[in-house]
């Protein structure tokens, strides 16, 4: 499947591309790898149609369903992509410019959460929503590459974050590990009230997906429009600040903006032609979702196994060639030792023996002397 054009890439400034499909830097196209990362983009292009939250049926206040009687679903691949305003991309039930409160849920996951007072995303966090946040609670992860092979001019700090649930982040980072050659990096809890200084900013985002329940950003890029004094969620791309002037001519931030566009996971709510109730059907497919991802989580583990072990072996050879190498040294010196030895006694045994036959020639003279001797 060819990645559908990102608006980002048709506002770039300074980069012109035209209204076909992105390209990577050294393909003609972007198709998965994989045949199982195939049939899964295909299992979620998302449209079909959509559906209600279902009410709770417990007279307990303690027991109640979030967003009961909400929509959800009919979202498709070709509707993925927002601009950098929070709340862009909702292919219906845009209903406020000031709010996302209240607004249905097109592709099935819920928005990001910027915290309390931002255009209304308080109600999609909370102590206990991560638990039952559609792909687990929201987290955090670093894209950036040291392949200098595959992209050469890539420089040490063009380093993005991608914002989203627990599930979504590992399939997407597993896909740019084989599509993008990024190095491998492990989610952190998102926590948009974090004082550090590192912390993800509404105004760092260069990209929305999926309903912004997924993100780009980039810490080095100020949007001054997403401010909470300035934002709405209407902003086109006229009403955002200009990406720094690397980022317009980035093959990387292509290559990543298009594998995000295409294989982040959506859902497409099958119409029920079974007895099977609707929340039954909800539960296949999000069940196939999240084996999909669990899946590609055990991938990237074997990945990362292999090369600790592959580290570890270099390492240990390593260590074993430098004890051969003093081994060696040690037996040059036990050899010097020994031949100065054998010298010595080699020495010792030629004065011992000239000694001895000098005393058998004197026996030998006087016992002749003796034997010379005429007695009168």
């Amino acid at each position: 499947m060819i990645p559908f054009c990102s608006p980002l890439h048709r506002h770039l400034n300074g980069f012109v591309v035209k209204s076909d499909p992105p390209r990577l830097l050294s393909e003609k196209r972007a198709p998965l790898p994989m045949p199982e990362a195939r049939r899964q983009e295909r299992l979620l292009n998302g449209g079909g149609d959509r559906s209600k939250i279902p009410f709770s049926n417990s007279s307990s206040p303690d027991f109640t369903i979030p967003f009961e009687g909400r929509e959800y679903g009919g979202g498709s691949r070709k509707q993925i992509y927002g601009t950098r305003a929070y709340g862009s991309g909702y292919p219906y039930g845009v209903s406020s410019s000031t709010t996302i409160a209240g607004r249905p849920f097109p592709f099935v996951m819920w928005p990001i959460s910027w915290g309390p007072g931002y255009l209304g995303g308080e109600e999609y966090d909370g102590p206990t929503m991560g638990l039952v946040r559609p792909g687990g609670p929201l987290g955090v992860a670093k894209v950036g590459t040291t392949d200098v092979g595959r992209w050469p001019y890539v420089s040490s700090d063009e380093v993005y974050e991608i914002i989203g649930d627990k599930e979504s982040l590992n399939f997407i980072m597993a896909q740019l590990v084989d599509r993008c050659k990024i190095t491998p990096q492990w989610p952190i809890p998102f926590n948009p009230l974090s004082t550090t200084a590192n912390t993800t900013r509404p105004e760092t985002v260069i990209q929305y997906y999926r309903a912004s329940s997924f993100a780009l950003a980039f810490s080095g890029y100020n949007n001054t429009f997403a401010l909470p004094s300035n934002a709405t969620t209407i902003q086109g791309w006229d009403q955002s600040s200009p990406l720094p002037i690397n980022l317009t001519r980035s093959s990387f931030l292509l290559c990543v903006n298009s594998t995000i566009g295409s294989a982040l996971p959506i859902m497409r709510i099958p119409t029920p032609k079974s007895g099977l109730s609707t929340g039954a059907l909800v539960g296949i497919v999000i069940g196939g979702i999240f084996g999909g991802c669990i899946a590609w989580i055990m991938v990237f583990k074997i990945y990362m196994y292999y090369k600790e072990r592959k580290t570890a072996r270099r390492q240990k050879e390593q260590k074993n060639a430098r004890r051969r190498r003093r081994g060696a040294h040690r037996e040059e010196a036990e050899i010097e030792l020994v031949g100065a030895e054998a010298v010595e006694d080699d020495g010792k045994t030629l004065v011992n023996r000239n000694d001895d036959e000098e005393s058998v020639k004197g026996a030998k003279v006087e016992e002749h002397g003796k034997e010379n001797v005429v007695y009168l």
